[in-house]
């Protein structure tokens, strides 16, 4: 007696059929999914940076500026966040990078797909020596391919607190 377990050809069609459906229609909340997971993450990435620059005003008794810098050497006076940032110790509060001043950090860009930017009025946050961030709230927003209505906003405010907001609609990243 030749006794053969295994799949026919329809059985493995209809399987590779079933799995092809279902995977259509996983697929798009997959690319949803990795969309918000990115966004968070580079939230959470700036969102530390602004903590540690606040922590460590406070901890040194220091000025400490936190700005967007594509070359690590200095700010470069735009609003574009996404493309890196530096964290600095600003000893003679002229919001500049000198060599007297100590580089805490320098982030590289953020993933391709993600934008986050502020207004033009306020490209630069400078944390005084007890913490806060005087002049009026800064308001980063990040977006990301799907537009406006997934747009989240850093917001700094001027005791230096960090929280997490829906953009404000004169400042929504542009795509």
């Amino acid at each position: 007696m030749n006794n053969q377990n295994g799949f026919t050809l329809i059985e493995l069609i209809i399987t590779l059929a079933i799995m092809g459906i279902l995977s259509a229609y996983g697929l798009p909340d997959f690319y949803e999914l990795k969309l918000n997971k990115q966004l968070q993450s580079e939230r959470n990435r700036l969102t530390g940076s602004l903590q540690l620059a606040r922590s460590y005003s406070v901890m040194h008794q220091s000025f400490v500026i936190v700005c967007p810098s594509l070359s690590g050497n200095g700010c470069d006076n735009q609003s574009n966040w996404h493309e890196g940032w530096i964290i600095f110790t600003d000893k003679n509060k002229n919001r500049q990078l000198d060599p007297e001043d100590r580089l805490l950090r320098h982030e590289d860009a953020m993933v391709k797909q993600i934008q986050a930017v502020s207004s033009s009025h306020r490209s630069k946050i400078r944390y005084n020596n007890v913490g806060f961030s005087p002049g009026t709230n800064l308001s980063i927003n990040f977006c990301d391919p799907r537009g406006e209505e997934k747009a989240i906003a850093l917001i700094v405010s001027n005791s230096g607190r960090v929280k997490q907001s829906k953009p404000i609609s004169s400042n929504v990243c542009s795509q």
